[in-house]
Formats: structure tokens, sequence, C-alpha cells
């Protein structure tokens, strides 16, 4: 049955199980973006130093900076639909291999298009709650007047919303790992395989959250812990607080090799973590759910790849 300890046990045994695989994704996906960025960001400079016999259109100069940024972006977005998809495989799909478990094919192109769809759907949703919250919210401070009452409804109006987005994010969490393993894009079945199954899914996720909020505020106050502590007791001081500034960044250009190399090295292992436990979790509950449900597995895999849309 599935349960927090064994999703949770799925996603940390594939770091256990597949260390090089997930230090080939932290890589690719690090030096990917990389890569990407400034191939970019020389294009860019392109763009914003144009020839100075030539007119510059600033309408036309904003169009290519907006061209080369949606690019970078789209890219850097490719680039994480593989990883997550060889996340995904190396899970549900272990037995068609690949390098790292990495290929490119219709499972990435179709998860980069979902990726893209989630995108958009959620920034639609979320403007659209927004603006009905803050009607909602106009129209109890035009009733009942500014004053306490008001504003406790407000307020549990506002926690409400909230509430309401997590529940709806964690119901369809799933329709990424979902998709891969039917082969086909599922927003029902994703919506159908989380029901009553909310709580352990939420409490599974928070706990990777917690676990790496943690673990990323010890390594943000190993290394500037002092300088926060500074900063804080030189509120309402602009010249001090901008002296401590500067003072923090000599440090950090002073900084010796070997401390920046462990640095990166501690943050390659983070994002290393992240990219194997964000999906991995997603992945582990996908796995465990289905068995839960029976025949259901032997059912999505029996699925055609005839069907892009369910």
């Amino acid at each position: 049955m599935a349960n927090v300890g064994s999703i949770l046990g799925g996603a940390f045994g594939l770091l256990r199980e597949r260390p090089v695989s997930v230090v080939i994704w932290a890589l690719t996906y690090s030096v990917g973006s990389i890569v990407l960025s400034l191939g970019l960001t020389f294009a860019m400079f392109g763009a914003l130093m144009p020839d100075p016999q030539t007119a510059v259109n600033p309408a036309s100069m904003f169009g290519s900076m907006f061209g080369l940024m949606l690019l970078l972006y789209l890219g850097i977005l490719f680039l994480g639909a593989i990883v997550m998809t060889a996340v995904f495989r190396a899970m549900l799909r272990p037995e068609e291999g690949g390098f790292a478990f990495m290929r490119l094919g219709m499972d990435e192109v179709r998860m980069f298009g979902l990726l893209i769809l989630v995108i958009i759907a959620a920034f639609v949703a979320m403007l659209i709650g927004e603006l009905l919250l803050f009607l909602v919210v106009m129209i109890v401070n035009l009733v009942l007047g500014q004053g306490v009452l008001s504003g406790i409804l407000s307020f549990l109006l506002f926690l409400g919303f909230i509430c309401a987005v997590i529940w709806a994010e964690v119901r369809i969490s799933l329709i990424f790992p979902l998709t891969f393993y039917r082969r086909r894009i599922t927003v029902d079945g994703a919506w159908t395989l989380t029901s009553g199954h909310f709580w352990t899914l939420f409490a599974s996720y928070l706990l990777v959250a917690l676990i790496f909020i943690i673990a990323g505020g010890i390594f943000v106050w190993s290394m500037m812990g002092s300088y926060i502590v500074a900063m804080m007791q030189a509120a309402g001081d602009p010249s001090q607080a901008q002296a401590l500034s500067q003072s923090f960044a000599a440090q950090q250009f002073a900084m010796p090799l070997a401390t920046r190399i462990l640095f990166w090295v501690i943050g390659a292992l983070f994002a290393a973590a992240w990219l194997a436990l964000g999906p991995g979790t997603l992945a582990s509950a996908t796995r465990e759910l289905l068995g839960d449900d029976g025949d259901e597995a032997a059912v999505f895999a029996a699925e055609s790849d005839e069907s892009y849309v369910d």
C-alpha cells in the first residue's frame, strides 16, 4: 500500500541505486544550461551593440531581446524535460536503458509539450483565481466596511485560496510521470490516480521540500551567516549597510580557489539531489499508486502510442 515511507523510500533509493546516473543528470543539466546561457548572452550582446553606423530601432531591439530570452527559456525547459524523463525512465521503465536513461525521442518531446501546456494553464488559472479573490475581497470590504471583521474574512479568503491551489497542485502532480508511463498526455488519469491520496502525497512532497530548505539554509548560513546578522543589525543605516555589502563582496572576490571549488561541488551535489528527488518522488508515488490499483499498471503499459491527449 502506498504510504509516505514507501514513496520516499523509492525516491531516495534512486540516489542509492543509481548514483552515477544522478551525477550525469546534474552535469548534463548544469553544463547544458551554462552553454545555452553563454551562447544566448553573446547573441544578446550582439543585439544590444549594433553597428554604430546603422540606425537603431528600439522596438526592433526589444523584439530581438525578447526572442532571444524566449529561446533561452525554451532551451533550458527542453533540457529539463530530457533530464526529468530520464528520471522517470529509470524508475518506471528501466528496461529501456540508455545513457543514464537519457534519450531523445517522443517521450521527451511529449514531456516538453506538457511542460509548456502546464505552465500556460497554471498562469491562466492563477490569474483568474487572483482576480476572483480580489473581487470577492473588494465586495466584502464594501459590504462590511474597513474593520476587524472584514480583515479577518479577507485573510480567511486568502488562506482558502492558497489551500485550494495546493490541493489542486497535489491532485494533478502525477501528470508528468503518468504521461510518461502511459505514453500519452493524461490529465484525468492523474486526477483519478491521486484520488483519496492527497495527504499521503502532500506529506511526501512537504518532507522532501523541508529537507532541501533545511539543508540549503545550513549551507547558506555557513557561507554568509555573519553577513546576514550584520545586515540585520545595520537596518536603518544605509551607509553601514553599503559598507557591509562592499566588504562582503571583497571577501567573496578574495576567496581561495580551493574554497570556491568546495562550494561549487556542494552546489552541484544539491542540484543532483534535487534533480533526483524532485521527479524521483513523483515517479515513486506513481509507481506505488499504480501498484495499489492492481491491473491498472498493465493496462497503462498496453496503451498504444497513437493518441497523445487523454
